[in-house]
């Protein structure tokens, strides 16, 4: 394509002449765009219409006079309008962050449960030898039912739940106490 009479055009001011070479450049750049940038139709359209508004512009101010030139600097200002395109697409609104992108402060929170699993711990340690073996093995094993524990300790399963409650009402009463002091 001559783009010697697009460049004419826009200096001359030739409004029908502009028109013509603009719906033909505007293909041009449009088939550039989806099929070398892969761009979506749209965005190769809004991108092939500012590249010309901003060429017929140059062109005007004397700053893109050689017609050589034009269908690179075209391609090249289209191209870069695509990107412009793609980079705000992919920009984070900072005043609307989503709730998953932060978390609430609770530095708090961990500090107490810290110190409630201190507090666990030290009457799980105060606890007779078979208590304390009978419970850390239902830690261990939180999924196992009743009756897994009861015939890895050789009791019956209402003993193993009796013995389960038990122990957890000694730990309940030992907890109670440290919390208070």
């Amino acid at each position: 394509m001559d783009y010697s009479k697009f460049v004419g055009a826009v200096l001359e001011n030739n409004e029908p002449v502009i028109n013509e070479q603009v719906k033909v450049i505007t293909a041009v750049l449009i088939k550039f765009l989806t099929v070398r940038l892969d761009a979506p139709i749209e965005d190769a359209k809004d991108c092939a219409q500012s590249t010309l508004l901003i060429a017929i512009e140059k062109i005007r101010n004397n700053e893109l006079d050689n017609p050589d030139v034009v269908i690179n600097y075209l391609f090249t200002t289209s191209k870069h309008e695509y990107f412009k395109v793609i980079s705000k697409k992919r920009e984070v609104n900072y005043d609307d962050l989503p709730s998953h992108y932060y978390d609430k402060p609770d530095q708090l929170n961990r500090l107490v449960d810290s110190e409630k699993m201190s507090i666990l711990k030290r009457c799980i340690e105060a606890l007779k030898a078979d208590y304390k073996k009978y419970i850390e093995y239902w830690f261990q094993n939180p999924d196992f039912e009743t009756s897994v524990v009861a015939d890895h300790f050789g009791i019956s399963v209402n003993n193993a739940w009796t013995k389960k409650h038990r122990v957890i009402n000694v730990l309940k009463e030992c907890f109670e106490k440290k919390i208070q002091i």
